[in-house]
C-alpha cells in the first residue's frame, strides 16, 4: 500500500483542526405563519451548519486515517513498545504509534476546549430538530383595510356611503432560540478524558523507551476504539 507522506498528514490534521472552527452552540430562526397559523417561512439569523455531534464525527474520522497512515509508515522504523492503557483501551505500541496518537491528543484536547457549553440563561418550553429552544411569543401583523357603507341621509331618500378602515391579520411571525451546547457535566467528563488520554501516551512513551524490542501492535483498531470512545459520551438527539 501506498503511504501519504508526512506533509499531506500534517494537512490532515490542519483541516481537522479547520473544522473545530465550525462549531456554533446558538442558532436563531425567525418563523411567519399564516392569519390561520399555519407556518409559510422560515428565515436564520444566525447559523448552525454542522451540530457539534457531525463535527466530533468528521474531525475523528480525519484524526483515524492520518493516525492509521502514520502507524502504517512507521512499522518498520521501531520495534521498541510501551504499554497504552486508556478507559479501558490497551495495547502495546511503538514510539512512532504513540507519537502518532500524540497528534490526535492535539487535536482532541483543542476540540474538547472549543465544545460549546449549554446556556443556562436559557430556559427551554419545546423542542426543535431534537434540541432545547426557547419559542417567543407569536408577533400578530395586522393591515388595515377599509370598506365603504351605505346610508340614507336625512330628510331625503339620497343614498350616500362612508369609508369604514378595520385591522386584517396578514400573518404571524415568531423568533425561536435553539441551544447546541452540551451539559457542564459531559464536557468536564470530555476534559477529564483527554487529560488522562494523554498521560496515558507519555507512559507508555516513557517505558517504551526504556525497554527492548517487540513486535507492532493494530494500530487501526486503536485509534478506532478511542474515536467511538469520544463519539459515544456525546449525546444523541431525539
Amino acid at each position: 500500500m501506498v503511504q501519504s507522506t508526512f506533509t499531506k498528514q500534517k494537512r490532515a490534521l490542519v483541516k481537522a483542526m479547520s473544522w473545530i472552527d465550525k462549531i456554533r452552540a446558538h442558532e436563531v430562526r425567525h418563523i411567519t405563519y399564516s392569519a390561520e397559523e399555519q407556518a409559510l417561512q422560515e428565515e436564520r439569523e444566525s447559523y448552525v451548519d454542522y451540530s457539534p455531534e457531525e463535527v466530533v464525527k468528521k474531525i475523528t474520522e480525519i484524526i483515524g486515517n492520518v493516525v492509521s497512515e502514520h502507524g502504517a509508515r512507521q512499522k518498520s522504523n521501531s520495534r521498541n513498545k510501551g504499554h497504552f492503557a486508556w478507559s479501558g483501551i490497551e495495547a502495546e505500541l511503538t514510539v512512532p504509534q504513540l507519537r502518532a496518537l500524540q497528534s490526535a491528543h492535539t487535536v482532541f484536547n483543542e476540540l474538547v476546549c472549543k465544545l460549546p457549553r449549554r446556556n443556562p440563561r436559557l430556559i427551554p418550553n419545546t423542542t426543535l430538530d431534537g434540541r432545547p429552544a426557547f419559542a417567543h411569543m407569536r408577533k400578530k401583523h395586522e393591515e388595515t383595510q377599509s370598506k365603504y357603507v351605505p346610508y340614507e341621509e336625512d330628510h331625503t331618500t339620497r343614498v350616500r356611503t362612508y369609508e369604514e378602515k378595520y385591522q386584517v391579520t396578514t400573518h404571524f411571525t415568531q423568533k425561536i432560540e435553539i441551544d447546541y451546547g452540551l451539559e457542564a457535566a459531559t464536557l468536564n467528563t470530555l476534559e477529564e478524558m483527554v487529560e488522562d488520554f494523554g498521560t496515558a501516551i507519555q507512559v507508555a512513551i516513557d517505558q517504551a523507551n526504556a525497554k527492548g524490542r517487540e513486535n507492532d501492535p493494530l494500530i487501526d483498531q486503536i485509534i478506532r476504539d478511542i474515536n467511538q470512545t469520544f463519539v459515544a459520551k456525546l449525546p444523541t438527539a431525539e
